[in-house]
């Protein structure tokens, strides 16, 4: 599994904007929540890195807030529920990482792709 971000210019600076998770066909059980561990800097993901890639976008009602702070949890079950199980690419809004870790907004913007 692969952890990055897609980066692009938002205030005048190139900062992280979304987190993309990357996984092979086996690497997501959706019959169970996905903990991810957060940590900055993150690894840039390029336009061309998105290819032909199914994706989905993980809503804010899909994330969990994990007893350990650096972590979050994405209800699997609900998402395939909504969008079936064959999305190698998940999408999440930078805000919304930041807004279930219970971090100040614009947190990560200051973090380096």
């Amino acid at each position: 599994m692969r952890i990055a971000a897609f980066c692009d210019f938002y205030n005048d600076a190139f900062r992280p904007l979304k987190l993309i998770i990357l996984a092979s066909s086996n690497e997501l059980d959706w019959s169970q929540t996905l903990y991810v561990p957060i940590a900055s800097p993150f690894e840039p993901f390029e336009t061309e890195d998105f290819g032909d890639l199914l994706a989905v976008s993980v809503l804010m009602e899909d994330l969990i807030r994990s007893t350990d702070a650096n972590v979050m949890g994405i209800n699997l079950p609900q998402m395939a529920r909504r969008h079936g199980t064959e999305a190698g690419l998940l999408i999440i809004e930078m805000d919304d990482v930041e807004e279930v870790l219970g971090l100040e907004r614009g947190f990560f913007r200051r973090s380096n792709c």
